[in-house]
């Protein structure tokens, strides 16, 4: 859990700290008023669900595309963390089949997904911004 004073407005800069991202890449190449734009539209991408719900069914067709398609997501948002952990995800559903692989790299991309999920909510909660 992620613990920010609640007197002042947390930066996009800091959000990216704590998510292990590369804020100066992302900023090089998108905007600040971009990328919060960007930001909530990921907070309500249903790719993560997408995962859950194919892994429930051991749909590992549906779950390797929600995952391949996050991990692009995040490599273009600089979340260097979150796209190595959706990387992971991915390498192990490539063969459509069930592994013993599936289940720690699931749960590695979600503690990731989770984290990122409760950061940017918090960002733009404090910058006035909606998911």
């Amino acid at each position: 859990m992620f613990c920010i004073e609640r007197s002042r407005a947390m930066t996009v800069r800091e959000a990216y700290g704590k998510l292990c991202g590369n804020y100066e890449d992302v900023s090089y190449r998108i905007n600040e008023k971009m990328l919060l734009r960007l930001i909530g539209m990921l907070l309500k991408d249903q790719n993560y669900r997408d995962i859950c719900e194919a892994l429930d069914k051991s749909d590992y067709e549906t779950a390797f595309r929600g995952a391949h398609t996050l991990k692009g997501v995040a490599l273009n948002l600089s979340l260097t963390s979150l796209a190595e952990k959706a990387g992971r995800l991915t390498e192990t559903l490539r063969s459509r089949q069930d592994n013993g692989s599936i289940k720690p790299a699931f749960e590695e991309f979600e503690q990731a997904y989770q984290d990122m999920q409760a950061v940017f909510l918090q960002l733009l909660a404090s910058s006035g911004g909606d998911a």
